[in-house]
C-alpha cells in the first residue's frame, strides 16, 4: 500500500460509506450471524453460541409461523387484485376527465402522503365498537341495530386491516396505470373503433395490453409493501384477537421483543426476506413477459 493514494472521488464517497457500513452492513450481518444463534436478550451470553441452521429447520415445523406466513399471502393476495381493480378504475375514470385532471391527480396521491402508523390509528377510530363512524353510519341508516365488534372478531379484524391498507395504497396502482394510459398513443385506439370493436373489446385487446408493465411495476412496489405489513397491524389489532390477524412481521416483533427470541426471530425475518425475493422474481418475469406482448403487438 505504500505510495497508494486514493482518488479523489473515491476520498469523497469515503464517509458515505463508512456510515453505510455502520449503520446498514454491519447490523445485516450481526442479525444474520445471530440467526444461527440460540440468542435472546434476557441472556446475552447465549450471542456466542452456534447452533447451526436448527432454528431455520425449527421454523418447517413452527405452526405459528406458517399460519402467519399463510394470512400474509391471503392479506396480499386479496389486497392486491382489489388494489389493481379499484386503481384501474379510478386511472380510467380520471383519464376521461376533460377538466380539473390535474387536480383529480394531487387528489389521488393523498392517501400515499399519510404514515402508515396514521392509518392505522384513523382505521382503529372507525371501527371503534362504540363512537366509530363506522358502526354509527350502519346504525343510522338502520342496516344494523347494534354495534358490530369490528376490531374483535377475528374474520372482521381482517375485513377492517385490508379496508385500511386498500385505502391508503389503492393510489399507487391508480397513478402508475394513470401514467400508461397518458403514455399510450391514441391511433390504435381510434383504429379498434372505426373496425366495430366495442369498448369492451378496445379495452381487452388494445389498451390493457398496453398498460399492463405499468401494473405489474404497482404490484411488484405493493407486494413488497404488503408482505412486510408491520404498522398499520400493529395500531388496530396488534395481531388480535388470539392471533387471529397475526402476520409474519407482528410475529417476528412479538417473538423478537415480547418473548426475547432474538435468534429465533431473525431465521424468521431472513426466510420472510427470502421469500419475499421469490415474489418479486415472479413480478418480474410477468413484467418481461408483458413487455415481450406489447413490443411483438405494437
Amino acid at each position: 500500500m505504500k505510495g497508494w493514494r486514493p482518488s479523489p472521488p473515491l476520498l469523497l464517497l469515503l464517509p458515505a460509506v463508512i456510515v453505510l457500513a455502520a449503520v446498514v452492513v454491519l447490523p445485516l450481518l450481526l442479525s444474520l450471524y445471530s440467526s444461527f444463534t440460540p440468542f435472546r436478550l434476557t441472556k446475552p451470553e447465549t450471542l456466542w453460541v452456534f447452533i447451526g441452521a436448527r432454528n431455520y429447520v425449527n421454523l418447517l415445523t413452527n405452526g405459528d409461523f406458517w399460519i402467519a406466513f399463510a394470512r400474509t399471502v391471503v392479506l396480499l393476495t386479496v389486497a392486491l387484485n382489489l388494489e389493481m381493480l379499484i386503481g384501474l378504475g379510478l386511472a380510467l375514470l380520471v383519464e376521461k376527465a376533460s377538466r380539473g385532471q390535474r387536480i383529480l391527480r394531487t387528489i389521488m396521491m393523498f392517501p400515499m402522503m399519510f404514515s402508515p402508523i396514521l392509518v392505522g390509528f384513523q382505521f382503529k377510530f372507525m371501527f371503534n365498537d362504540n363512537i366509530g363512524l363506522v358502526n354509527n353510519a350502519l346504525q343510522a341508516l338502520g342496516l344494523t341495530d347494534r354495534a358490530i365488534p369490528w376490531l374483535i372478531d377475528g374474520n372482521l379484524a381482517f375485513i377492517a386491516i385490508l379496508t385500511a391498507e386498500i385505502w391508503s395504497s389503492t393510489s399507487v396502482f391508480a397513478i402508475l396505470i394513470l401514467a400508461g394510459l397518458l403514455a399510450m398513443p391514441r391511433e390504435p385506439v381510434e383504429a379498434a373503433r372505426v373496425d366495430g370493436c366495442t369498448p369492451w373489446q378496445t379495452f381487452r385487446y388494445v389498451t390493457w395490453p398496453f398498460i399492463m408493465p405499468f401494473a405489474f411495476i404497482a404490484m411488484t412496489i405493493r407486494s413488497l409493501d404488503v408482505a412486510r405489513a408491520y404498522d398499520i397491524v400493529k395500531i388496530m389489532t396488534d395481531g388480535g384477537p388470539a392471533g387471529r390477524t397475526e402476520l409474519v412481521w407482528t410475529l417476528v416483533a412479538r417473538t423478537a421483543y415480547s418473548d426475547a427470541r432474538m435468534g429465533l426471530a431473525n431465521a424468521m425475518a431472513y426466510f420472510s426476506i427470502l421469500l419475499s425475493i421469490l415474489f418479486t422474481v415472479y413480478f418480474y418475469r410477468k413484467l418481461a413477459a408483458a413487455r415481450t406482448q406489447i413490443a411483438a403487438e405494437w
